[in-house]
């Protein structure tokens, strides 16, 4: 039997002391990824908040209430816990489900004004500025939420800042009314929920889908679309959405006249039949073919500078080419994104649905 040099023999014994001769180069061990769980009161409120979101994509609408362990939460008060959850996971990212929020009671309004937002996209510093605004307000007015958030347009080193519109306007510059602010929170989260814990970068500032059939502006009804294929008619088979909504414009605009009264008081299907409306009703009728060609469109409403005077108006605005025009009918000299009037005095807002 051959015997092994000695100064071998003596590695191998201190090797196998030391345990080095199993793994010479261990490999270091990678770092447990924490697992997603939403195992708590404030994480099913989130959960909550997330399903909320979903019912606002299947039906046009958030929930009148959210159900959490058992407890239900109006309007209101969830969109309270949104506010307060938003900065609790930001601020706390490890323990936010530790400690559960406490929520106090937040009457929330039917105020369908003022939301003025600008941009299509908001991000994320911007969604917590509104939330702390939301939250401040009700916290310091017993309960009663806000009707709106207003984004600072005058100084940019103000937080939450957003630059002025370039209509002239004089008041309600750069808000976002509560219903949007609901829609938006719920939005993000949707998305952190979905994406296991990461925040969006930017969600969509839209409070609504703006394609949908409501009061007054039946996208689904017969004549509607009659009348939308009158006005797309000699239009290519794959003509873009650009074409058809100028199609749609341009038809609204040369085959149904003015009319002065207040208010709606025919609706899309009255104003076809007669050919005639004033600009709440030449409004629904242009919006109804405009939803019927799967285009998004809305109302805007103001107090507008005409030659004559500022007066209250409603237009329709249509979404192509990714921005928004503004195309009003009630004048035979406008054209596709250029009104006949300056500007606006007093903003009132975009609507979904038109609600006078």
């Amino acid at each position: 039997m051959k015997k092994l040099p000695f100064l071998l023999f003596a590695c191998m014994l201190v090797c196998a002391a030391c345990g080095c001769a199993k793994k010479v180069n261990p490999t270091p061990e990678e770092p447990e990824v924490p697992v997603f769980k939403l195992d708590s009161y404030n994480g099913h409120f989130v959960q909550a908040l997330s399903d909320a979101y979903d019912t606002f994509e299947a039906e046009g609408a958030l929930p009148g209430s959210v159900n959490v362990e058992g407890l239900t939460y109006v309007r209101g008060k969830y969109i309270m816990a949104a506010c307060i959850l938003l900065e609790k996971i930001i601020a706390d990212p490890d323990h936010w489900q530790d400690t559960e929020i406490e929520l106090t009671d937040a009457a929330a309004g039917s105020e369908y004004r003022y939301n003025t937002f600008d941009p299509d996209v908001i991000d994320l510093a911007h969604v917590r500025y509104m939330a702390e605004r939301v939250l401040t307000w009700t916290q310091s007015h017993a309960g009663s939420m806000p009707n709106y958030v207003t984004f600072p347009s005058g100084d940019p080193s103000s937080p939450g800042y957003l630059p002025k519109l370039k209509m002239v306007v004089t008041e309600h510059d750069n808000q976002m009314n509560l219903r949007a602010c609901a829609v938006v929170l719920a939005r993000v989260f949707n998305y952190f929920v979905k994406n296991e814990g990461k925040w969006p970068e930017t969600v969509s500032s839209w409070p609504a889908s703006y394609l949908d059939a409501v009061r007054n502006c039946p996208k689904d009804d017969a004549l509607v679309k009659s009348t939308l294929d009158a006005a797309l008619k000699g239009l290519a088979s794959d003509a873009s959405p650009r074409q058809k909504a100028e199609a749609i414009f341009k038809y609204a605009r040369d085959e149904w006249e003015w009319e002065n009264y207040f208010n709606t008081k025919k609706g899309a299907i009255g104003t076809i039949n007669a050919k005639t409306g004033n600009c709440c009703d030449l409004t629904h009728a242009t919006l109804a073919m405009c939803r019927a060609a799967g285009i998004p469109a809305r109302y805007l409403h103001g107090q507008c500078y005409f030659s004559s005077g500022v007066i209250g108006h409603v237009i329709p605005e249509i979404y192509v080419d990714g921005k928004w025009w503004i195309c009003d009918p009630s004048n035979n000299s406008a054209t596709f994104g250029t009104p006949t009037w300056k500007g606006m005095e007093t903003f009132n807002g975009r609507y979904n649905e038109l609600e006078f």
